[in-house]
């Protein structure tokens, strides 16, 4: 791994351990989003380096076609007038740009092969970062009800469990990082369902007991 990419790693790691600590799956979500956008931004640029490349290589492939062709004309033409040496040394011209030529037609092979395997990662990357955008929205809204749930609960102190740890996320793979959200989202539905029963439940015996209260005292007046 080089300098740069031990940098790049840790800064990630920084971050995310960081966002963590705020325990926010709308603002982690969005990491993942922005990260999976910087491999798009970053593939698109290869995207172009290679299309370039290709077009340079096959430029170069008619260059050197026209170059071996010229050699040849030269050659037959130094034959014919019984200059042997010039047409050896034109025949020598010809074998070095249909050479390189071959040379180029195989690099070109080799760029269209890698810009095609990149097109069909991206366009797999792209429809990723669509259906992830559409599940931040959703995982947003989840997260937004569980907690409106636990406030009107007034449940406060209806925590997480002891022993509830996030996982070590690659910092690259964004659809790990959303069910891990997901599943905090979940935990936290589910804890602040919990605290609205037991709100509920509060509310529900407080009416029995002040009655069973009043009766009680009721019967000891009646014993005045």
């Amino acid at each position: 791994m080089s300098i740069f990419q031990r940098i790049t790693t840790l800064t990630k790691a920084a971050i995310h351990e960081g966002l963590n600590k705020l325990e926010d799956p709308v603002l982690l979500t969005g990491q993942y989003l922005r990260d999976l956008e910087d491999k798009i931004t970053s593939a698109e640029s290869k995207q172009r380096e290679f299309k370039a490349a290709a077009s340079v290589l096959e430029r170069r492939i008619y260059e050197y076609q026209v170059l071996a062709e010229r050699s040849e004309a030269e050659a037959v033409q130094s034959m014919s007038e019984g200059n042997e040496a010039a047409a050896r040394t034109a025949v020598m011209a010809k074998l070095r740009y249909t050479e390189s030529g071959q040379e180029c037609i195989t690099g070109l092979q080799e760029t269209n092969a890698a810009l095609a395997t990149l097109e069909v990662q991206l366009a797999q990357v792209k429809e990723e970062h669509k259906r992830l955008k559409a599940k931040r929205a959703e995982l947003a809204e989840r997260a937004r009800k569980a907690a409106e749930i636990k406030q009107s609960a007034q449940a406060g102190a209806a925590g997480s469990p002891a022993g509830y740890r996030a996982q070590v996320l690659n910092a690259g793979d964004a659809s790990r990082g959303f069910e891990r959200m997901e599943d905090k989202i979940a935990m936290q539905e589910a804890l602040a369902e919990q605290a609205g029963l037991a709100a509920a439940a509060a509310a529900s015996t407080e009416s029995p007991l002040n009655s069973a209260v009043e009766a009680e005292l009721e019967r000891l007046r009646s014993k005045k």
